[in-house]
């Protein structure tokens, strides 16, 4: 029966994710369906003969139950959202903040759970909480109880490929809106002490965490051992990540299983090592079984202390079975165990399989005992290196799935962070967080400093990360089946075959526009503008989407996952339309990440960007060029204009085109400048026009869109835009030419795809479209003014 339990587990497994990727929950009539088809099959277990037979029915009767119970979890936790009606209205909310508060750009973001509230407000939210210029935010801490009025939005984001799905987070995490608390409206505190049990480790993890702020305020690494202390990861700056990712150990910095087991065994050696020197103690209780029950305390304090993310939930299962066969004197191998965890961890949440943790966990451990039962090596050496490379070899798939790149260094990397980590800079910080001894927290900032200067050496060289294009499915499965062949026994025939399954995977390329074609991808930036154009052997990026505060921008979060998604490692040109944030916002971040042979914008003198870039071309009427069949032009600004910070009216204006197609990108034109262009010719009928000024009541005047006469217009909006647009009358104006409206907000990123066959759409919320989405007819009518939509 032991036998049974891993694919059993994978088939639970398998249902749950197959129901995460279902574009409408199932019906009534259709879990039924499927209940009783799972209970007659078990039912015609005991009937089958031992063998293969019952191994199906086991699998299948699995599959089934994975797959209606996070369906009946799905439809409970959709059930808990905001109601159409009350999306934008001033509501009064009373309840708790039920984890800690994060800092965020001029104010304080957490989730509260909701105890008062009118019909339709979700069980949970996630709230912000801003300053203004009268007042600012008060000192918030986990289980306060306030009175707020708040201005609430159903789950709704960004829809970008390779982009992160903050939806899906959001049902993850159970929250059924997210808003803001309207400070000029006034705010209650009802009760400032923390309640229940939840409350106060909650709180435990904040003092935690303040304690770190106050003795190492000075220190670069503060946040990435808050990170190690209580899972906390918004203190790790951007730069720090890409070096932990260059130089492979991210793992590390994350409440990894090694983390907790390391603690585990520290605990339960110095628990045992006490209680041997009591006689009468081990009389009662033999000093291996106290030992095991103190590592699996100790460890569930950690995993309470760390947040419980999904690591910690396998390592803690995985080690409960461990000390429960020790109290048992049984045995448990541990495959059985990780398969237990396993369905432990998506009884709990079934949403996990949301996120690349839970893959990389359960994988990493896998493959550990996958490596282990291929034969025991003669040394600890042998060992550990056979245990490295399976985790090398096997992950490789994934982590090009996951994150387009694998870093070549990380093995030599590991063997140093490794037992730094474990051994002096773990023991050390969660020394302190237990006692708040400063020397343990100094001990670990300055272990880790030299640990950083290490990985800063190894990787600093360009070739130290292999970078590769998001692969299709197949060449992902593909690639893991041969890392599991190249990982068998020395001497097992055809292992080296496994090569050839991976080599695809390792040079695959995502494919590319004929010449004399090009594709043109409007990113869904919300309130912003960020464009690729890629023609056969170019690619070019108009606009970079706006800046989300000092520390976060469009080019961090969606441009650059999206270029490397797409196999882009250096753009051959960067267009900055002009100055204003939401158009230049994420040039940074591009530039920093992943360069640009030239950069061409309307920028004023004063800019940062004019020193960022070692080409700069100035963006004047004039200017064209040619790649692989492709024609690029810029119609506007006039040489010679004077550029202001304010350089709405000096925007670039570039038009793309082969013969019979064209599309037009307008910035931020107004219409005085629209109507300077419809007269001086440069206009004609444009099949794309990208709308400007995002579609404000002050652009796309009658003039202009009659001298481009548009089949399609492309409006970039984020939804519920605070600005209003698109205007209900551009938006009318557009329809009553007769123009085709495609819009980020109900369409995600589009995509247009320009050849000799015509051309083709692409719309990225349908093509991500899941089950948790909004539809866009449940969109309040003020938002959804849409005539002449797709």
């Amino acid at each position: 029966m032991v036998a049974l339990v891993v694919p059993l587990s994978l088939a639970f497994a398998a249902g749950t994710a197959l129901l995460q990727l279902q574009s409408e929950l199932p019906g009534a009539s259709a879990l039924i369906t499927i209940s009783v088809f799972g209970l007659l099959v078990l039912a015609g277990y005991a009937w089958l003969p031992v063998g293969g037979g019952r191994l199906l029915a086991a699998i299948a009767c699995c599959a089934c139950a994975g797959f209606v119970l996070a369906a009946l979890r799905a439809e409970a936790r959709m059930a808990d959202r905001l109601a159409v009606a009350l999306e934008g209205q001033d509501l009064v909310v009373e309840g708790k903040i039920d984890a800690m508060p994060q800092a965020i750009e001029r104010g304080t973001s957490f989730s509260f759970e909701i105890a008062k509230a009118p019909d339709g407000v979700p069980s949970r939210l996630m709230l912000s909480w801003y300053a203004d210029s009268r007042r600012g935010v008060p000192e918030l801490h986990a289980g306060q109880h306030w009175r707020f009025t708040v201005r609430l939005k159903r789950p709704w984001a960004s829809i970008n490929p390779h982009g992160t799905d903050f939806e899906a987070w959001m049902l993850g995490e159970g929250l059924g809106a997210s808003g803001h608390v309207r400070t000029s409206l006034g705010s209650s505190l009802l009760d400032a002490g923390p309640g229940g049990l939840g409350d106060r480790i909650e709180c435990l993890r904040e003092s935690v965490r303040e304690r770190f702020a106050s003795v190492l305020a000075d220190s670069p690494w503060r946040g990435t051992l808050v990170a190690l202390a209580i899972g906390d990861q918004r203190g790790v700056t951007r730069e720090q990540w890409t070096l932990f990712i260059r130089s492979g150990v991210v793992h590390l910095i994350s409440i990894s299983g090694l983390h907790i087991v390391v603690w585990s065994m520290l605990a339960g050696g110095i628990v045992g090592a006490a209680w041997r020197r009591v006689p009468s103690c081990v009389l009662r209780v033999p000093v291996q079984q106290m030992a095991a029950l103190a590592g699996f305390l100790a460890a569930a304090g950690y995993c309470a202390l760390a947040g419980w993310g999904v690591p910690a939930q396998r390592s803690l299962t995985m080690l409960g079975v461990a000390a429960w066969s020790i109290l048992g004197s049984r045995k448990v191998d541990t495959g059985p165990t990780l398969a237990v965890a396993l369905v432990l961890v998506l009884l709990r949440d079934p949403w996990a399989v949301f996120g690349r943790g839970f893959w990389l966990s359960f994988g990493a451990v896998a493959l550990l005992v996958y490596s282990t039962h291929q034969g025991r090596p003669r040394s600890v050496w042998r060992s550990w290196l056979r245990g490295q490379s399976a985790i090398g070899i096997g992950l490789m798939p994934p982590l090009i799935a996951f994150t387009g790149q694998v870093s070549l260094v990380a093995p030599l990397a590991n063997a140093v962070a490794i037992p730094c980590v474990s051994y002096l800079v773990l023991p050390a910080v969660l020394l302190f967080a237990v006692t708040g001894w400063p020397p343990a927290a100094w001990f670990a900032a300055f272990a880790f400093e030299w640990l950083a200067r290490l990985l800063e050496w190894l990787a600093t060289p360009e070739w130290v990360v292999w970078r590769q294009a998001a692969a299709p499915a197949p060449l992902i499965v593909a690639g893991l089946l041969g890392s599991l062949i190249l990982l068998l026994p020395r001497g097992v025939p055809g292992r080296l075959a496994g090569l050839a399954l991976i080599l695809p995977l390792l040079f695959w390329r995502v494919p590319r526009p004929m010449h004399g074609a090009f594709e043109l991808t409007l990113l869904d930036v919300g309130q912003g503008l960020a464009a690729h154009v890629r023609t056969a052997g170019h690619d070019l990026l108009f606009d970079t989407g706006p800046a989300y505060g000092r520390s976060s921008d469009a080019g961090q979060r969606i441009i650059v996952p999206y270029l490397r998604g797409e196999g882009i490692a250096r753009l051959d040109g960067l267009i900055v339309s002009h100055q204003d944030s939401d158009h230049s916002g994420g040039a940074g971040s591009v530039l920093a990440d992943v360069g640009a042979d030239w950069l061409m914008g309307a920028l004023p003198p004063t800019s940062y960007l004019r020193s960022t870039a070692t080409l700069q071309r100035e963006c004047r009427r004039g200017e064209t060029w040619n790649w692989d069949g492709v024609r690029f032009e810029i119609l506007h600004p006039m040489p010679g204009a004077q550029v202001t910070r304010d350089g709405n009216a000096t925007s670039c204006v570039m038009r793309v085109s082969v013969p019979g197609s064209s599309v037009l990108l307008t910035a931020d034109i107004p219409s005085k400048v629209e109507r300077e262009l419809a007269q001086s010719g440069l206009l004609h009928h444009e099949e794309v026009v990208v709308v400007p000024h995002h579609g404000s009541r002050t652009s796309s005047s009658a003039e202009f869109i009659a001298a481009v006469s548009p089949e399609t217009v492309l409006i970039p909006v984020g939804y519920r835009s605070r600005f209003g647009h698109p205007h209900p009358d551009v938006v009318e104006r557009y329809a009553a030419s007769g123009a085709q409206i495609q819009r980020n907000d109900r369409d995600g990123a589009i995509r247009l795809q320009i050849d000799g066959d015509g051309r083709h759409w692409i719309y990225w919320r349908d093509v991500m479209h899941r089950y948790w989405r909004t539809p866009w007819a449940e969109v309040p009518p003020a938002m959804a003014v849409d005539p002449g939509g797709r």
